[in-house]
């Protein structure tokens, strides 16, 4: 709904553009970062100033950090794995500290590395995460500090992103149970007894939570930037669910809430969705006075979303896809609209497979997967969304657009964008090549 997000929204970015260059510089700050933090423990076990296990278990933390930057990076600034194996142009990849006179040098004349290289080092990263980190770590620190299952469940969503089927599974094994219900034996993860309780909101983490990010009344990313108040209801507490008086900037869209695949007896439908007398919010997120949230970015369901697709993608076992879909499912969707023998509606093959990508669709709205999943399947052969699909505009999130009954058809102001337009991907921000000659001939073209 506001102007700032809708530059992205309505794909009308240019390399000058706020989200864009904030995106790349706040990234790659991250990375570098990482890179001075990783030089520094190395040094500091070496000397013996930290014993080795504790040196490698920070470098670990660094590296998990490194890699979940790089790979978000891709997704902006580079074309999907599966367009050439990994062979298309993908960002510079810097494992140096940005320190020295000598390394800015360094950076100011580095290109692009391709996708595949890129995937490579993350793959590395999280490998040596997983080996190094510890397994568990007490109070809130569990959830917004990397640990072992978390760098496991970043190595799977990475799998899933290069259509590695096999080692998405593999990597997933080590986080789920035989059977349900679904426990970790790494993390004692588990799903919340009810789409409600995975989001209780504020600084309360649950099993649930892989990792997140943690924000404070006191370290927050502001009234722009904070999700309750982007995402939440501008109405006041009286409503049902009590409003929780965010800015309402992001709408939910009318496209997804009249989706036929999204039954109107969902229960995240009332648990996780606000009404206005205008149109609808996320309510994932509760409070808007101070912006202590949590930002979620690996959950639980999500272990098991990836896993169910993977193996429905390999054929090997669908009966325990079907599970896995049914353990996410199943705690929203109640009686005749599961997916069972009983009711006569088990989908099997690729029916099997778009009804997972369907489930992920609902379960992480408002959470910053859907472009993940557009990006990732832009040329997928069976279950490819060949670019941007057309988009709900602001004026068509009226609440007359919703309703799961008669599911008015929403045929979208925004056009769609194919995947062979230049807009699919992001512009090389414009600071970033004034400053480095190499990728000003690297630019992704059409900007």
């Amino acid at each position: 709904m506001a102007g700032f997000f809708g530059i992205v929204y309505q794909n009308t970015i240019t390399p000058s553009s706020p989200n864009v260059v904030n995106m790349w510089s706040t990234l790659y700050a991250v990375i570098n970062q990482a890179n001075v933090t990783i030089e520094g423990v190395k040094s500091a076990g070496t000397r013996g100033v930290l014993a080795a296990d504790v040196a490698a278990a920070y470098e670990g933390e660094a590296r998990f950090l490194r890699a979940l930057a790089y790979h978000e990076l891709l997704q902006h600034f580079a074309r999907p794995y599966a367009d050439g194996a990994g062979n298309k142009p993908g960002v510079p990849y810097r494992d140096f500290a940005i320190n020295t006179i000598e390394n800015i040098t360094r950076a100011k004349t580095q290109g692009r590395n391709t996708v595949g290289e890129v995937y490579t080092k993350i793959l590395e990263d999280l490998t040596f995460a997983e080996t190094n980190l510890p397994v568990n770590r007490t109070g809130t620190n569990k959830v917004t500090r990397a640990t072992k299952g978390a760098a496991i469940a970043l190595k799977q969503r990475v799998y899933l992103h290069q259509g590695n089927w096999a080692s998405a599974v593999t990597e997933g094994n080590k986080l789920i149970s035989a059977a349900a219900p679904f426990t970790s034996a790494v993390g004692s993860y588990t799903l919340a007894g009810s789409p409600a309780n995975a989001f209780p909101g504020g600084t309360t983490t649950t099993n649930e939570n892989i990792f997140s990010i943690e924000n404070s009344s006191d370290d927050n990313p502001g009234v722009n930037g904070a999700l309750p108040t982007m995402f939440g209801s501008p109405n006041t507490p009286a409503q049902t669910p009590p409003g929780i008086q965010g800015r309402g900037l992001i709408a939910i869209s009318p496209v997804l809430f009249n989706a036929p695949f999204w039954t109107c007896s969902d229960a995240r439908r009332t648990q996780l969705l606000q009404a206005t007398s205008t149109r609808y919010f996320s309510f994932k997120y509760k409070d808007a006075r101070t912006n202590t949230d949590f930002a979620p970015i690996i959950r639980y369901a999500e272990v098991l979303l990836n896993q169910a697709e993977a193996i429905s993608r390999l054929g090997t076992d669908p009966a325990r896809a079907l599970t896995l879909l049914n353990a996410v499912r199943n705690r929203a969707v109640s009686g005749t609209d599961q997916f069972s023998a009983a009711n006569g509606n088990v989908p099997a093959g690729d029916a099997l497979t778009q009804a997972i990508l369907n489930e992920r669709r609902i379960e992480f709205v408002a959470e910053g997967f859907r472009w993940d999943d557009i990006h990732r399947l832009a040329v997928d052969p069976k279950f490819s969304t060949s670019g941007i699909p057309r988009k709900a505009g602001s004026a068509q999130a009226v609440i007359a657009n919703y309703n799961c009954t008669t599911r008015p058809t929403v045929a979208g102001t925004i056009a769609s964008i194919p995947y062979s337009d230049f807009r699919f991907l992001w512009p090389i921000p414009a600071v970033e090549l004034a400053n480095n000659p190499t990728l000003q001939s690297q630019q992704n073209p059409g900007y």
